[in-house]
């Protein structure tokens, strides 16, 4: 016994029918809302591509919006990690030097970079006092 399934699932001995009848209004609904702009951009080539181009612009646009996203994520997440990972280092150094070998160790490192500072200030200097002025080759 072979029978057409549309006419099964509209039949009145389908159990499924009270599910099936509401969906089918559902999509007569939106097809009597869709169906007028459908038939008004496939007669009119010039809106068709235009509807097309703006489809594909919004749909860049939406994938651009979520690389963008994503890459801000990842940003902060390295940003938040580095923050928290450097003030458990320094929470680190304090518990094992101390606050007067944290200070002494700052110290230290202070006039070492004060040192090199002065060094290369004096090199610089030294560089350019051996140029030669502009047009003094002649």
């Amino acid at each position: 016994m072979s029978t057409d399934w549309g006419a099964y699932l509209l039949s009145s001995n389908n159990p499924f029918r009270p599910y099936i009848l509401p969906f089918l209004s559902y999509t007569s609904i939106i097809k009597a809302y869709t169906a007028p702009i459908i038939q008004a951009v496939t007669q009119k080539p010039d809106l068709a591509t235009i509807a097309l181009l703006l489809l594909i612009i919004f749909l860049s646009l939406k994938i651009l919006n979520m690389l963008l996203s994503t890459v801000m994520f990842w940003f902060r997440l390295a940003t938040k990690i580095i923050f928290w990972g450097s003030l458990a280092i320094a929470g680190l150094w304090m518990w094992t030097r101390g606050p007067d070998g944290v200070l002494e160790d700052l110290g230290h490192w202070g006039g070492m970079w004060t040192e090199e500072y002065k060094q290369l200030t004096e090199r610089a200097k030294m560089a350019r006092g051996n140029q030669q002025p502009y047009g003094s080759n002649y």
